[in-house]
């Protein structure tokens, strides 16, 4: 009866510390799962959203020619179906070779002509899986046709004449080599931190650094906050 008694009360321990290891938050390590950006990023709010300042960003670095990224989208779809609301999430093209500057463009005129949901996946697609020549632009024009139902004269307009999207790569790529991004994907967290499957070792794990580093960031912000608020309001009396 002693033993069946110190058996079950083994068996209970155990449970528990099970339990207890499972629900454990992981710790990552600065410089070895994720990197703090020497060049902080500057994120532009957005006018049309007053809150927009307020949010955490966190913002992909990619390319469709990148299969990295295009396997990466799975990650993403699942993080976003669960993200927090005080997070923003975006995606910026990077050209880190030559054949990426058209499909940089492409993205860009996605967004421009207000089709990149319908866009998007069918790019990495059209390149991974069909193995059609995206670089050349008559297949890009071809795509959002039709996916997304893109009149030729409209995308050719707005391809090769919109003067905003060619800036608008220039300065991703400017920041891009200010923060020190060489890989695709990676993620940057709050324009300081940075992950990518180098620091997190797999796609899966890239998300739950990245959600360590929202909640360091929203800590960091309610620290401020309370700083702040201990300050005098008036100067002292001299």
């Amino acid at each position: 009866m002693k033993s069946l008694v110190l058996k079950r009360a083994s068996i209970a321990c155990m449970v528990f510390w099970i339990v207890q290891a499972g629900t454990t938050t992981e710790e990552y390590e600065t410089g070895i799962d994720y990197h703090v950006l020497e060049n902080k990023e500057e994120i532009e709010a957005n006018e049309s959203d007053s809150d927009s300042s307020e949010k955490i960003t966190v913002i992909e670095y990619f390319s469709y020619g990148c299969l990295a990224c295009k396997k990466f989208e799975v990650q993403i779809s699942n993080w976003l179906e669960n993200k927090a609301d005080d997070v923003e999430f975006k995606r910026e093209a990077v050209v880190f070779q030559e054949s990426w500057a058209l499909l940089a463009k492409a993205y860009y005129t996605a967004i421009e002509l207000d089709v990149l949901d319908a866009v998007h996946i069918p790019m990495f697609e059209a390149i991974h899986e069909d193995k059609r020549a995206m670089h050349e632009p008559k297949n890009i024009q071809q795509l959002f046709k039709e996916q997304a139902q893109i009149d030729p004269k409209v995308f050719r307009e707005t391809f090769y004449e919109d003067d905003s999207i060619v800036d608008e790569i220039l300065k991703i790529h400017e920041r891009v080599q200010s923060m020190g991004i060489k890989n695709t994907p990676s993620v940057v967290v709050d324009g300081k931190y940075l992950v990518n499957t180098r620091t997190a070792q797999s796609r899966k794990r890239i998300f739950l650094i990245v959600d360590f580093l929202t909640d360091k960031v929203r800590a960091d912000r309610r620290s401020v906050s309370t700083n702040e608020q201990k300050l005098p309001s008036s100067p002292p009396v001299l």
